[in-house]
């Protein structure tokens, strides 16, 4: 059954619908209350309806370049997340994930209100990947390692590893409890569009830590 508290729900979108899409919901406490891999949108939107999240958090392209900037190849905030040293792809390159994100999250409007995020941002800011850039993307057991610092129910590696989709969704239903919990930042531009990334103190802020238990 849903949390009685605030459940937030994150959705690693995949840019077809015969493709694997990652949904994640936690509870207020940072608590893992389920996660799964799915394919169509009906699955995806039954999944949102059954936990009744206060706020859904999305890894794809919520919007269009404006040409505001000179460009319709990408948005400010995928440059200025360049800028940071968090390259993404540019939104030309990911049309038809677009498309889908923007006529999902209109799906859900109003009832479900929807933010984009990126969880390779959110690694980065709690510090879940390497520093050292001639070390290669850390493996999926290093991140779900890691994550249990923050995520609280994560399944230990030693039982089951994770998909890349799975902690994705993960990763995007925590971006959005920072997020209520006014621990985020907004990149780019709020007419053209905003990515929401943690603050870089984040993980210092958080009076729900597991470790605090």
């Amino acid at each position: 059954m849903p949390s009685k508290g605030k459940v937030f729900f994150g959705v690693d979108l995949a840019g077809r619908i015969d493709e694997v899409t990652g949904v994640a919901a936690l509870s207020d406490k940072a608590e893992l209350i389920f996660v799964n891999q799915v394919k169509p949108d009906v699955a995806i939107r039954n999944y949102i309806d059954y936990h009744r999240p206060c706020l859904v958090a999305i890894d794809a392209p919520l919007s269009i370049p404006s040409g505001r900037y000179g460009t319709y190849a990408s948005r400010k905030c995928d440059r200025d997340l360049a800028l940071l040293g968090i390259p993404t792809f540019s939104t030309s390159m990911l049309a038809q994930l677009t498309f889908r994100a923007i006529t999902l999250s209109k799906m859900l409007s109003p009832r479900y209100p929807t933010i984009e995020v990126y969880p390779h941002a959110t690694k980065k800011r709690l510090g879940l990947t390497h520093k050292d850039k001639k070390i290669k993307e850390i493996s999926r057991e290093v991140v779900q390692t890691r994550l249990s610092k923050f995520v609280k129910n994560l399944p230990r590696v030693s039982k089951i590893v994770l998909s890349d989709h799975e902690l994705d969704a993960i990763l995007a239903a925590y971006t959005a409890l920072l997020h209520d919990h006014h621990l985020t930042q907004p990149i780019g531009d709020a007419q053209e569009g905003l990515i929401y990334i943690p603050i870089e103190k984040a993980q210092k802020s958080l009076s729900f830590n597991t470790e605090s238990e």
